[in-house]
């Protein structure tokens, strides 16, 4: 029987094409070093500043070469990127500002509204102890000046950004972007980079101001910090990690971590505002971990998300700290989805909504997510704060042990969702110590223990996940068709019934772990 139902599991994994929703990700590539220029003649130092200027002059590429083992070019005066050009560090150097200047800004000498595009692209290198007097663009700053906007694009590729800082200078709010700056690109692409430790005024490692796409895969944001305060208007402070500004724009990020980032404003980990509904922005396998919000004034520890439509698929946010709304932010119109979602040991210190704040002016679905194990320390709502008025669609969403430090106030939800899509699950129903009843998330919501663990863990796929066992009431419980994901948090494909909440109990797989040996 264990190898019959092993064989039953390998052969509904065969075409996971046929299971899971289509990535919209896409993958940043190396730039070609065909007819490259070398510098360096393989020996630590043989490359000058000079001569890494007179190459970026003539644009193309370029390859450095000083030696087989790791070493480091500071510079000794800014490099200035003008045409179209590719700089590749063989994943061995690293270009240094000596904790005295900026290495890098990138400058469009035609101001011709025809000027033709072209990209900045720097991949296998490392950018370390940058520093800029300007405000903007610790390691890197693309300036808008006297140019039409949208003809220049910048493209990192297997890079690692480290203790650069663009430290506040006082002259502008928007000031910021401790690894790079950019104003206006057309496009900014990173693949495969490491954002880590850097430091500036808003996006302490990475800011976008009027960008037109800016696209993010398979790279890590650990340790950045917005070191402005007061928010917008104010001194920044927004965007811990990687914050975006600007209408009529299209953000992806995909495959990526933002993890122990810090704000003294606004969003630990991401901040973005939209101003429209001809932005967007979607995450897809995409981990908020352990960002704090730290100041007393603002709120959101992972993510803020202001005025366009956003998507999220395949997401956890755990272990987020802000005064308010410690993993997710919501804001304005601001059209959503959540699919697969994990909210898990997210706090609030003092406000409301642990784990997620959502506007009632737009409408949102939040489908196959499981929400538990979230603290509002003095307050209420630990799992969703949202207006009375709202147009909240929860569809197979679990919420489970989440709490308050007011025990007389929901802990799930401060107000009930508006629509219901069926295979909802809440627990508690009743708050410990004479707190009274909660009220029910939605009309028809099944108030039952999940069974959830106490924190999520690494159970396949892409991120965290909060498992459930056979003994789960959320086994065959969901609801099924319509936006209903067709695949769990992990990328397995569904078994039988949909099971509520994100991840999909399958006893195959476990079958399939021991192997095909008789009984």
């Amino acid at each position: 029987m264990r190898c019959f139902a092993a064989i039953l599991f390998l052969l509904s994994s065969l075409s996971p094409a046929l299971t899971q929703a289509q990535s919209f990700c896409s993958v940043v590539e190396e730039e070609s070093l065909a007819a490259a220029v070398i510098l360096g003649n393989g020996s630590p130092g043989s490359i000058t500043t000079g001569q890494l200027q007179a190459a970026l002059d003539v644009g193309g590429p370029i390859r450095l070469d000083q030696g087989a083992s790791p070493s480091t070019l500071v510079i000794s005066q800014t490099l200035i990127a003008s045409r179209e050009t590719v700089l590749d560090g063989g994943g061995l150097v690293t270009l240094s500002g000596g904790n005295t200047r900026q290495i890098m800004r990138i400058i469009n000498p035609d101001p011709a509204m025809n000027a033709p595009l072209f990209t900045v692209s720097l991949q296998n290198i490392s950018l370390t102890e940058s520093v800029t007097s300007g405000g903007r663009g610790g390691a890197i700053y693309k300036e808008h000046d006297f140019e039409f906007p949208h003809k220049v694009s910048l493209k990192l590729v297997n890079c690692e950004f480290s203790d650069n800082l663009a430290p506040l200078d006082g002259s502008t709010q928007d000031d910021g972007g401790g690894a790079f700056y950019g104003e206006l690109l057309n496009r900014i692409d990173i693949g495969n980079c490491r954002f880590i430790n850097n430091q500036g005024s808003n996006g302490g490692a990475v800011y976008s101001l009027g960008s037109l796409i800016v696209n993010v895969v398979d790279s890590e944001f650990i340790g950045n910090q917005a070191i402005g305060s007061g928010g917008n208007p104010g001194n920044g402070g927004n965007a811990g990690a990687l914050g975006v500004d600007g209408g009529e724009r299209s953000v992806d990020i995909c495959r990526s971590r933002f993890v122990d980032n810090r704000s003294n404003a606004f969003g630990a980990g991401f901040f973005s505002v939209m101003y429209d509904t001809l932005s967007r922005t979607r995450f897809e396998d995409v981990l908020f971990q352990s960002n704090i919000q730290q100041s007393a004034s603002e709120h959101t520890g992972g993510a803020y998300i202001q005025d366009g439509p956003w998507a999220m698929e395949r997401v956890s946010f755990i272990n987020n700290q802000a005064r308010g709304f410690g993993g997710l932010f919501v804001a304005g119109n601001a059209p959503g989805t959540i699919r697969n979602g994990v909210f898990s040991q997210n706090m609030a210190r003092t406000g409301l909504g642990a784990a997620m704040a959502l506007t009632g002016s737009a409408p949102i679905s939040i489908i196959n997510t499981s929400i538990a194990n979230n603290v509002s320390t003095d307050a209420f709502a630990a799992g969703i704060s949202i207006p009375t008025s709202n147009q909240l669609t929860l569809t197979n969403v679990i919420f489970a042990n989440n709490s308050g430090g007011n025990r007389f106030v929901n802990w799930a939800m401060n107000n009930p969702a508006n629509d219901s899509g069926g295979g909802n699950i809440q627990w508690p129903m009743v708050r410990p110590n004479g707190g009274g009843n909660e009220t029910p998330v939605t009309a028809d919501v099944l108030f039952t223990d999940p069974l959830l663990p106490v924190s999520a863990a690494d159970h396949g796929g892409f991120v965290p996940s909060l498992s459930i066992g056979s003994d789960s009431p959320a086994v065959d419980l969901g609801v099924d068709g319509g936006m209903i994901p067709e695949s769990d948090i992990r990328g397995e494909p569904r078994v039988g019934p949909v099971d509520s909440g994100s991840y999909e109990f399958n006893p195959f797989i476990l079958i399939f772990e021991d192997g095909f040996e008789p009984q």
